[in-house]
Protein backbone atom coordinates (compact mmCIF):
# COMPACT_ATOMS: atom_id res chain seq x y z
CA UNK A 1 0.00 0.00 0.00
CA UNK A 2 1.27 3.30 -0.31
CA UNK A 3 1.27 5.87 2.10
CA UNK A 4 -1.75 5.40 3.95
CA UNK A 5 -4.36 7.69 4.70
CA UNK A 6 -5.00 8.69 8.73
CA UNK A 7 -8.64 7.30 7.88
CA UNK A 8 -7.03 4.10 6.94
CA UNK A 9 -5.11 3.83 9.78
CA UNK A 10 -7.27 4.25 12.26
CA UNK A 11 -10.00 2.03 10.41
CA UNK A 12 -7.57 -0.68 11.15
CA UNK A 13 -7.24 0.10 14.84
CA UNK A 14 -11.39 0.04 15.10
CA UNK A 15 -12.24 -2.79 13.18
CA UNK A 16 -9.16 -4.90 15.08
CA UNK A 17 -11.37 -3.83 18.27
CA UNK A 18 -14.04 -6.33 17.40
CA UNK A 19 -11.09 -9.35 17.61
CA UNK A 20 -12.03 -11.62 20.30
CA UNK A 21 -16.00 -10.45 20.83
CA UNK A 22 -17.45 -13.86 20.73
CA UNK A 23 -15.14 -15.47 23.15
CA UNK A 24 -17.15 -16.37 26.51
CA UNK A 25 -14.27 -17.77 28.78
CA UNK A 26 -13.22 -15.59 31.79
CA UNK A 27 -10.50 -13.13 31.48
CA UNK A 28 -9.96 -12.85 27.46
CA UNK A 29 -7.68 -10.16 27.40
CA UNK A 30 -4.77 -11.98 26.77
CA UNK A 31 -6.33 -14.65 23.99
CA UNK A 32 -7.24 -10.89 22.49
CA UNK A 33 -4.00 -9.11 22.62
CA UNK A 34 -2.85 -12.33 20.59
CA UNK A 35 -5.26 -12.02 18.00
CA UNK A 36 -4.64 -8.28 17.53
CA UNK A 37 -0.72 -9.19 17.54
CA UNK A 38 -1.46 -11.52 15.17
CA UNK A 39 -3.60 -9.52 12.65
CA UNK A 40 -1.41 -6.05 12.83
CA UNK A 41 0.95 -7.66 10.37
CA UNK A 42 -1.34 -8.32 7.90
CA UNK A 43 -3.38 -5.04 7.21
CA UNK A 44 -1.16 -2.67 5.48
CA UNK A 45 -1.72 0.51 6.43
CA UNK A 46 -0.37 -0.35 9.68
CA UNK A 47 2.16 -2.79 8.35
CA UNK A 48 6.10 -3.10 7.20
CA UNK A 49 6.88 -0.82 5.22
CA UNK A 50 4.65 1.50 6.47
CA UNK A 51 4.46 2.65 9.93
CA UNK A 52 4.00 -0.20 12.36
CA UNK A 53 2.30 0.08 15.89
CA UNK A 54 2.19 -1.63 19.11
CA UNK A 55 -0.19 -2.54 21.87
CA UNK A 56 1.33 -0.41 24.61
CA UNK A 57 -2.07 -0.60 27.05
CA UNK A 58 -4.74 -3.29 26.98
CA UNK A 59 -6.99 -4.83 26.00
CA UNK A 60 -9.10 -3.90 28.92
CA UNK A 61 -12.59 -5.88 28.59
CA UNK A 62 -15.97 -5.46 30.48
CA UNK A 63 -18.71 -7.62 31.00
CA UNK A 64 -21.59 -6.89 32.99
CA UNK A 65 -21.43 -9.21 36.27
CA UNK A 66 -23.47 -12.49 35.41
CA UNK A 67 -23.76 -11.64 30.81
CA UNK A 68 -22.11 -14.14 28.74
CA UNK A 69 -21.00 -12.12 26.05
CA UNK A 70 -18.34 -9.08 26.58
CA UNK A 71 -19.91 -5.39 26.45
CA UNK A 72 -16.57 -2.98 25.87
CA UNK A 73 -13.27 -3.55 24.74
CA UNK A 74 -10.71 -0.88 24.79
CA UNK A 75 -6.94 -0.85 24.08
CA UNK A 76 -3.85 1.83 23.12
CA UNK A 77 -1.58 1.24 20.56
CA UNK A 78 1.76 3.39 19.99
CA UNK A 79 3.46 4.35 16.41
CA UNK A 80 6.88 2.34 16.68
CA UNK A 81 8.40 4.90 14.12
CA UNK A 82 7.31 8.28 15.84
CA UNK A 83 6.86 7.38 19.17
CA UNK A 84 4.73 10.75 19.42
CA UNK A 85 2.11 9.05 17.92
CA UNK A 86 -1.05 7.09 19.95
CA UNK A 87 -4.26 6.03 18.95
CA UNK A 88 -7.14 5.17 21.35
CA UNK A 89 -9.44 2.09 19.51
CA UNK A 90 -12.80 1.17 21.10
CA UNK A 91 -14.78 -1.55 20.50
CA UNK A 92 -18.44 -1.45 18.70
CA UNK A 93 -21.83 -2.95 20.35
CA UNK A 94 -21.25 -6.84 20.43
CA UNK A 95 -24.41 -8.28 18.94
CA UNK A 96 -24.35 -11.20 20.66
CA UNK A 97 -24.91 -9.34 24.00
CA UNK A 98 -28.29 -8.12 25.04
CA UNK A 99 -27.20 -5.76 27.37
CA UNK A 100 -24.78 -4.18 25.50
CA UNK A 101 -27.67 -3.21 23.21
CA UNK A 102 -30.14 -2.26 26.56
CA UNK A 103 -27.74 -0.28 28.38
CA UNK A 104 -25.50 1.50 25.60
CA UNK A 105 -27.31 1.93 22.16
CA UNK A 106 -30.83 2.03 22.98
CA UNK A 107 -31.33 3.97 26.52
CA UNK A 108 -31.64 7.59 24.93
CA UNK A 109 -34.87 8.88 26.42
CA UNK A 110 -33.10 9.91 29.27
CA UNK A 111 -30.21 12.56 29.26
CA UNK A 112 -27.22 13.01 31.73
CA UNK A 113 -25.13 16.41 31.84
CA UNK A 114 -22.17 17.16 30.04
CA UNK A 115 -19.40 16.42 31.40
CA UNK A 116 -20.19 13.25 32.93
CA UNK A 117 -21.27 13.36 36.52
CA UNK A 118 -21.51 17.18 36.55
CA UNK A 119 -24.33 18.87 38.54
CA UNK A 120 -25.37 21.12 35.57
CA UNK A 121 -23.84 21.27 32.14
CA UNK A 122 -21.31 22.86 30.59
CA UNK A 123 -21.48 24.57 28.62
CA UNK A 124 -25.93 25.14 29.39
CA UNK A 125 -28.16 23.05 27.69
CA UNK A 126 -25.58 20.30 27.24
CA UNK A 127 -26.46 16.86 27.67
CA UNK A 128 -25.74 13.10 26.00
CA UNK A 129 -27.75 10.09 26.09
CA UNK A 130 -27.82 7.78 29.22
CA UNK A 131 -26.59 5.47 27.15
CA UNK A 132 -23.52 7.25 25.92
CA UNK A 133 -22.57 8.55 29.63
CA UNK A 134 -22.82 4.75 30.70
CA UNK A 135 -20.16 3.70 28.30
CA UNK A 136 -17.88 6.61 29.19
CA UNK A 137 -18.03 5.55 32.91
CA UNK A 138 -17.13 1.90 31.95
CA UNK A 139 -14.42 3.17 29.89
CA UNK A 140 -12.89 5.44 32.76
CA UNK A 141 -13.16 2.52 35.07
CA UNK A 142 -11.64 -0.10 32.76
CA UNK A 143 -7.82 -0.95 33.60
CA UNK A 144 -5.61 -2.69 30.87
CA UNK A 145 -2.02 -4.35 31.11
CA UNK A 146 1.08 -2.19 30.98
CA UNK A 147 4.61 -2.85 30.72
CA UNK A 148 4.03 -2.15 34.50
CA UNK A 149 1.19 -3.36 35.65
CA UNK A 150 -2.24 -2.53 35.34
CA UNK A 151 -3.71 1.25 35.27
CA UNK A 152 -6.69 3.11 34.44
CA UNK A 153 -6.85 4.92 31.20
CA UNK A 154 -6.09 8.15 32.26
CA UNK A 155 -3.08 7.04 34.86
CA UNK A 156 -1.60 5.20 31.75
CA UNK A 157 -1.92 8.48 29.65
CA UNK A 158 -0.42 10.56 32.56
CA UNK A 159 2.92 8.03 32.54
CA UNK A 160 3.05 8.78 28.50
CA UNK A 161 2.86 12.51 28.78
CA UNK A 162 6.82 13.81 29.96
CA UNK A 163 6.64 15.32 26.47
CA UNK A 164 3.64 16.35 24.03
CA UNK A 165 1.91 13.30 22.80
CA UNK A 166 -0.76 13.10 19.71
CA UNK A 167 -3.62 11.31 20.31
CA UNK A 168 -6.10 9.98 17.91
CA UNK A 169 -9.00 8.61 19.19
CA UNK A 170 -11.26 6.19 17.24
CA UNK A 171 -14.38 3.99 16.79
CA UNK A 172 -16.57 2.23 14.60
CA UNK A 173 -20.58 2.29 15.42
CA UNK A 174 -20.94 2.09 19.24
CA UNK A 175 -17.17 2.97 19.49
CA UNK A 176 -17.95 5.98 16.90
CA UNK A 177 -20.26 7.32 19.31
CA UNK A 178 -17.61 7.11 22.04
CA UNK A 179 -14.70 7.52 20.78
CA UNK A 180 -15.97 11.48 19.60
CA UNK A 181 -17.44 12.23 23.37
CA UNK A 182 -14.23 10.37 24.93
CA UNK A 183 -11.64 12.66 22.78
CA UNK A 184 -13.71 15.39 23.98
CA UNK A 185 -13.34 14.59 27.46
CA UNK A 186 -9.71 14.43 26.87
CA UNK A 187 -9.53 17.16 24.79
CA UNK A 188 -11.20 19.33 27.38
CA UNK A 189 -9.76 17.96 30.39
CA UNK A 190 -6.13 18.01 30.36
CA UNK A 191 -5.80 16.41 34.04
CA UNK A 192 -3.50 13.26 32.43
CA UNK A 193 -1.40 15.49 30.21
CA UNK A 194 1.80 16.63 31.66
CA UNK A 195 2.96 18.99 29.38
CA UNK A 196 -0.77 20.77 28.50
CA UNK A 197 0.57 20.52 24.99
CA UNK A 198 -0.35 17.27 23.76
CA UNK A 199 -3.14 17.31 20.55
CA UNK A 200 -5.70 15.08 20.64
CA UNK A 201 -7.72 14.38 17.80
CA UNK A 202 -10.60 11.78 16.95
CA UNK A 203 -11.65 9.88 13.71
CA UNK A 204 -15.28 8.27 13.87
CA UNK A 205 -16.37 5.88 11.68
CA UNK A 206 -20.58 4.95 11.72
CA UNK A 207 -21.34 6.66 14.92
CA UNK A 208 -24.92 7.13 16.04
CA UNK A 209 -26.14 10.67 17.81
CA UNK A 210 -23.97 10.70 20.79
CA UNK A 211 -26.16 14.45 22.52
CA UNK A 212 -28.24 17.13 21.82
CA UNK A 213 -28.13 20.19 19.98
CA UNK A 214 -25.69 22.13 22.48
CA UNK A 215 -23.64 19.18 23.11
CA UNK A 216 -23.10 18.98 19.23
CA UNK A 217 -22.40 22.60 18.38
CA UNK A 218 -19.73 22.67 21.41
CA UNK A 219 -18.39 19.52 20.70
CA UNK A 220 -17.92 20.87 17.31
CA UNK A 221 -16.69 24.82 18.35
CA UNK A 222 -13.94 22.67 20.29
CA UNK A 223 -12.70 20.31 17.64
CA UNK A 224 -12.49 23.24 14.93
CA UNK A 225 -10.07 25.49 17.34
CA UNK A 226 -7.32 22.76 16.54
CA UNK A 227 -4.20 22.03 16.40
CA UNK A 228 -3.67 19.49 14.32
CA UNK A 229 -1.63 15.96 13.98
CA UNK A 230 1.05 15.09 11.92
CA UNK A 231 -0.66 13.87 8.14
CA UNK A 232 -3.82 15.68 9.05
CA UNK A 233 -6.26 16.40 6.66
CA UNK A 234 -6.68 19.92 7.41
CA UNK A 235 -8.93 20.84 4.92
CA UNK A 236 -11.39 19.41 7.24
CA UNK A 237 -11.48 22.19 9.53
CA UNK A 238 -11.88 19.86 12.38
CA UNK A 239 -9.81 17.50 13.72
CA UNK A 240 -12.91 15.59 14.90
CA UNK A 241 -13.44 13.82 11.64
CA UNK A 242 -16.81 12.08 11.84
CA UNK A 243 -16.59 9.49 8.66
CA UNK A 244 -20.03 8.30 7.56
CA UNK A 245 -21.08 6.45 4.47
CA UNK A 246 -24.69 8.19 2.89
CA UNK A 247 -26.16 4.40 2.46
CA UNK A 248 -25.23 3.81 6.45
CA UNK A 249 -28.65 4.08 8.03
CA UNK A 250 -27.45 3.85 12.30
CA UNK A 251 -25.88 7.37 12.06
CA UNK A 252 -29.80 8.78 11.36
CA UNK A 253 -30.76 6.97 14.63
CA UNK A 254 -32.26 9.15 17.30
CA UNK A 255 -32.96 12.17 14.82
CA UNK A 256 -36.43 13.02 14.98
CA UNK A 257 -36.67 13.90 11.69
CA UNK A 258 -35.64 11.18 10.18
CA UNK A 259 -39.02 9.02 11.20
CA UNK A 260 -41.43 12.25 10.50
CA UNK A 261 -43.67 11.49 7.95
CA UNK A 262 -42.26 12.52 4.29
CA UNK A 263 -44.42 14.00 1.71
CA UNK A 264 -45.70 13.49 -1.67
CA UNK A 265 -48.81 11.60 -2.88
CA UNK A 266 -46.90 8.10 -1.45
CA UNK A 267 -45.41 9.77 1.85
CA UNK A 268 -42.79 7.94 3.58
CA UNK A 269 -39.85 8.34 6.04
CA UNK A 270 -36.52 10.08 5.36
CA UNK A 271 -35.01 7.16 6.85
CA UNK A 272 -36.25 4.54 5.07
CA UNK A 273 -35.68 6.79 1.82
CA UNK A 274 -31.89 6.29 1.95
CA UNK A 275 -31.66 3.53 -0.88
CA UNK A 276 -33.88 5.38 -3.08
CA UNK A 277 -35.06 3.59 -5.85
CA UNK A 278 -32.87 0.64 -4.81
CA UNK A 279 -35.62 -0.15 -2.08
CA UNK A 280 -38.24 1.92 -2.40
CA UNK A 281 -41.16 1.18 -0.14
CA UNK A 282 -43.58 2.58 -2.30
CA UNK A 283 -43.54 0.17 -5.16
CA UNK A 284 -45.01 -2.88 -2.43
CA UNK A 285 -48.32 -4.13 -3.50
CA UNK A 286 -51.36 -2.31 -2.44
CA UNK A 287 -52.21 -4.24 0.52
CA UNK A 288 -48.88 -4.30 1.41
CA UNK A 289 -48.62 -0.33 1.17
CA UNK A 290 -51.78 0.42 3.02
CA UNK A 291 -50.11 -1.63 6.09
CA UNK A 292 -46.94 0.33 5.34
CA UNK A 293 -49.00 3.70 5.28
CA UNK A 294 -50.20 3.39 8.83
CA UNK A 295 -46.87 2.90 10.11
CA UNK A 296 -45.92 5.73 8.24
CA UNK A 297 -48.85 7.86 9.54
CA UNK A 298 -48.86 6.57 12.61
CA UNK A 299 -45.77 4.87 14.56
CA UNK A 300 -43.69 6.41 12.87
CA UNK A 301 -44.20 10.31 14.51
CA UNK A 302 -45.40 8.75 17.61
CA UNK A 303 -41.57 7.33 18.20
CA UNK A 304 -40.12 10.41 16.43
CA UNK A 305 -42.58 12.51 19.10
CA UNK A 306 -40.58 10.49 21.67
CA UNK A 307 -37.38 11.74 21.09
CA UNK A 308 -38.23 15.28 20.09
CA UNK A 309 -37.81 16.45 23.29
CA UNK A 310 -33.80 14.85 23.03
CA UNK A 311 -33.01 16.76 20.29
CA UNK A 312 -30.06 14.88 18.86
CA UNK A 313 -28.16 15.91 16.06
CA UNK A 314 -24.95 14.80 14.32
CA UNK A 315 -21.88 15.73 15.25
CA UNK A 316 -19.92 17.52 12.17
CA UNK A 317 -22.94 16.99 10.31
CA UNK A 318 -22.04 18.99 7.73
CA UNK A 319 -19.10 16.72 6.78
CA UNK A 320 -19.37 15.26 2.93
CA UNK A 321 -20.07 11.42 3.68
CA UNK A 322 -18.06 8.32 2.04
CA UNK A 323 -20.42 7.28 -1.10
CA UNK A 324 -21.94 3.82 -0.87
CA UNK A 325 -22.74 1.23 -3.30
CA UNK A 326 -26.10 -0.52 -3.12
CA UNK A 327 -25.43 -3.94 -2.00
CA UNK A 328 -27.96 -6.68 -3.69
CA UNK A 329 -28.76 -8.51 -0.31
CA UNK A 330 -31.47 -5.48 -0.29
CA UNK A 331 -33.33 -6.82 -2.67
CA UNK A 332 -36.89 -7.93 -1.22
CA UNK A 333 -38.02 -10.97 -2.90
CA UNK A 334 -41.29 -10.35 -3.36
CA UNK A 335 -43.65 -7.27 -2.80
CA UNK A 336 -44.69 -8.09 0.42
CA UNK A 337 -44.05 -5.42 3.50
CA UNK A 338 -42.32 -7.97 5.69
CA UNK A 339 -39.99 -8.68 2.19
CA UNK A 340 -39.49 -5.21 2.09
CA UNK A 341 -38.55 -4.86 5.66
CA UNK A 342 -35.95 -7.60 5.59
CA UNK A 343 -34.25 -6.24 2.98
CA UNK A 344 -33.83 -2.67 4.49
CA UNK A 345 -32.23 -4.37 7.86
CA UNK A 346 -30.15 -6.49 5.42
CA UNK A 347 -28.93 -3.53 3.41
CA UNK A 348 -28.56 -1.59 6.40
CA UNK A 349 -26.56 -4.19 8.60
CA UNK A 350 -24.02 -4.62 5.30
CA UNK A 351 -23.46 -0.90 4.80
CA UNK A 352 -23.17 -0.39 8.28
CA UNK A 353 -20.47 -3.34 8.86
CA UNK A 354 -18.81 -3.93 5.39
CA UNK A 355 -18.83 -0.64 3.63
CA UNK A 356 -16.14 1.21 5.39
CA UNK A 357 -13.24 -1.14 4.89
CA UNK A 358 -14.36 -1.85 0.95
CA UNK A 359 -15.02 2.83 0.26
CA UNK A 360 -11.71 2.83 1.91
CA UNK A 361 -9.66 0.12 0.35
CA UNK A 362 -8.38 -2.28 3.67
CA UNK A 363 -10.69 -4.86 2.87
CA UNK A 364 -8.54 -7.25 4.93
CA UNK A 365 -10.65 -6.11 7.53
CA UNK A 366 -13.39 -8.17 6.97
CA UNK A 367 -11.23 -11.37 6.77
CA UNK A 368 -12.67 -13.43 9.70
CA UNK A 369 -8.97 -15.29 9.77
CA UNK A 370 -7.34 -11.98 9.75
CA UNK A 371 -10.09 -10.16 12.77
CA UNK A 372 -10.65 -13.39 15.04
CA UNK A 373 -14.00 -12.71 16.97
CA UNK A 374 -13.92 -16.50 18.74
Amino acid sequence: MDTPTQRQIMLSFAYMAYCGELITTPSPESTILGYINSAMPKIPPIAAPNDTWHVVWGPAVYTVPGALYQDNMMYVVQNQVDRTQFAIAIRGTNGTADLDWLMEDFDVLDMMNWPPGAASPTPAGAKISESTSVGLQVLFAMEGQTSTGSQTLMDFLATQTASAINLCVTGHSLGGCLSGTLALYLKENKSWDTTGNSIVSCITFAGPTAGNADFVNYSDSTFSSGPYPPNWDTSLGTNCDAVRCNYDVAPQAWIASNLSQGSGSKATSPLFETYGSNLDFTQMGFGSYAAWLYLVENLFPMVAAGITTQNYQQIVDSAPQLAGTFNKVGTPADDSLLSYLKAFVAEAAFQHSSSYPQILGVTQLLDSSIIKKD
